[in-house]
């Protein structure tokens, strides 16, 4: 089965200005030499900034920070976590109340069969029990149901995983392939203000078990 990543990204949930998001202050004041901006978003619009680089996109809106990667190797290494924390450094009163890390992809089987297989894997939430060792896990399932027939859409699977982050599993079928969205999550940061700063760098620090659990799930879907 081929796996063709479509971005890394770290996502933020909060209160934003986004007019404060430029290549100038990027450079100036974060100090990140991304070179010039090959996409932005209209100055007219103050709600919403959209700025891309080669390899990096940064979108701010009134609630929501991403920063986006789009160039993936097969170790999965990626800027984003880094760069997240030196903006919230330069801004750190910034109210937040979630932060997340996502990799998305798009799994394309090799035969009709392995489709099946992977198909049947992905959209029976005893997989997810049995990969992550849960008691539960709660779903949120899309299916197309006939009087005789049902057909999976897709569904979002969220799991505590017990360390004060939060597992989620956005999993889709397509023509031809399946799409997932792996996110890992540190949530209720806004009630957790003296916690806020440890959880983010449990959830930080742990990328690369993130990124090989990450890994190891796909491989449970082929087998």
């Amino acid at each position: 089965m081929k796996i063709s990543y479509n971005y890394i990204s770290s996502v933020a949930i909060g209160n934003f200005n986004p007019s404060i998001l430029s290549a100038e202050f990027l450079k100036r004041v974060c100090k990140l030499d991304l070179g010039e901006p090959i996409n932005e978003s209209p100055r007219t619009i103050p709600v919403i900034k959209h700025l891309k680089f080669q390899e990096l996109e940064f979108t701010v809106e009134l609630n929501r920070l991403e920063i986006k990667d789009t160039i993936i190797g097969e170790t999965l290494e990626t800027e984003v976590l880094n760069i997240f924390e030196i903006y919230y450094q330069k801004l750190p009163y910034t109210p937040l109340m979630a932060v997340g890390i996502n990799i998305n992809c798009d799994l394309i089987p090799k035969d009709n069969i392995e489709f099946q297989t992977v198909e049947k894997k992905i959209s029976n939430p005893n997989s997810y029990l049995d990969f992550f060792e849960s008691d539960q896990v709660l779903v949120n399932e899309k299916a197309l149901f006939m009087k005789n027939d049902k057909t999976w859409i897709g569904s979002n699977y969220r799991l505590e995983t017990g360390n004060d982050l939060t597992r989620q599993v956005d999993s889709s079928k397509k023509n031809e392939f399946f799409n997932i969205n792996y996110n890992w999550e540190a949530g209720n940061l806004a009630e957790n203000t003296l916690k806020r700063d440890a959880l983010l760098g449990k959830l930080f620090g742990k990328y690369k078990d993130f990124s090989t659990e990450f890994l190891r799930f796909i491989k449970y879907l082929q087998g």
